[in-house]
């Protein structure tokens, strides 16, 4: 009884007889055999979770009530100048201040936040999207819009160049 009050699901009582006893350790050991099933369970949910958000192109964190890293996946350990460490303060990790006011925002008025952050990593933009979560954290999504910046530079050139090289001869 105290391995499985332990958290070692796989112990079992020794059943002995009809008495009320007998009774007794049949139930805790199938209590400790469900609740055993489910932990194997929600971990495997955690590790398919986990294994989704990894494959995904956004750059995705998850922050406490408190401000401090949970989580991260593989694409925001590669984006981030700095090591994200989980329990460190968000701030530690990642100096964006679009970055830090939409998740402050998410967590502090429980909406949805948006913004353009151009300092995670050196020469690219993203769009930030914090959301709040149910447990009082926050989720940051952060979406590479840099070649989609730069078409819309090189469209700004072309059209001014353009419009310089008509107004020349008119003129």
């Amino acid at each position: 009884v105290r391995r499985i009050a332990d958290g070692d699901l796989s112990a079992r009582l020794p059943q002995d007889g009809g008495d009320e006893l007998s009774v007794m350790e049949a139930a805790l050991n199938q209590t400790a055999e469900r609740l055993g099933r489910n932990f194997a369970e929600l971990e495997a949910r955690r590790q398919e979770l986990a294994a989704i958000l990894d494959s995904m192109q956004e750059g995705v964190i998850a922050i406490t009530a408190e401000g401090a890293v949970h989580w991260s996946n593989s694409v925001m350990q590669r984006l981030a100048k700095m090591q994200i460490h989980p329990g460190r303060p968000l701030v530690h990790s990642l100096r964006d201040p679009e970055l830090l006011a939409c998740v402050k925002g998410a967590l502090d008025r429980h909406e949805v936040c948006f913004g353009r952050a151009s300092s995670v990593s050196p020469g690219r933009v993203f769009e930030v999207s914090a959301a709040p979560l149910p447990s009082g954290g926050a989720l940051a999504v952060l979406h590479d819009v840099t070649s989609i910046e730069a078409a819309h530079k090189s469209r700004r050139d072309f059209v001014a160049n353009v419009s310089h090289e008509l107004r020349t001869p008119l003129t």
